[in-house]
């Protein structure tokens, strides 16, 4: 069973674009929540896997280059 922050990503996936990272943005609302940074990035990298689409993939990779910064806190 898929985790329920995937279908998040997903949705966001589809509304993001190279210039606005919707999957950024859903990744931090989810962290202000009070979730784990530790989950939300072991989900990214799921949604990561397996993209066929190179601008999908690039748009995860940037999330999680971005969101990364959040693990030193």
């Amino acid at each position: 069973m898929a985790h329920p922050f995937s279908k998040m990503f997903e949705k966001a996936l589809k509304k993001s674009s190279s210039e606005e990272n919707f999957v950024l943005h859903e990744a931090k609302k989810l962290r202000a929540k009070g979730y784990r940074v530790e989950e939300i990035m072991a989900v990214l990298e799921g949604c990561k896997a397996g993209r066929i689409d190179d601008a999908e993939t690039e748009i995860v990779e940037e999330a999680l280059e971005e969101f990364s910064r959040y693990l030193a806190d």
